[in-house]
């Protein structure tokens, strides 16, 4: 569960990020940066990140909306 929680950290980051840069609000060159820097956080941790999302999709939110307990929820057989 803690590879899900860091990524799920990662992914509320990254959106931040997008959404600063498009209002404006962050340096571009440094936001890009960053948003490397998670991209390839986010490629080591790729069974975390394919849950997270086949959780979002389900739920029809966006990946950075989800919480831990709703992809633990998903990944659980009812």
């Amino acid at each position: 569960m803690d590879n899900i929680v860091e990524v799920l950290t990662l992914l509320r980051r990254q959106s931040e990020l997008e959404l600063q840069i498009l209002n404006g609000r962050r340096i571009p060159i440094h936001a890009e940066c960053e948003l490397e820097l998670i991209c390839r956080q986010l490629t080591i941790r790729p069974q975390a990140l394919s849950a997270i999302l086949q959780s979002a999709s389900a739920l029809r939110r966006r990946p950075d909306t989800v919480s831990l307990r709703d992809v633990a929820d998903w990944d659980t057989p009812h």
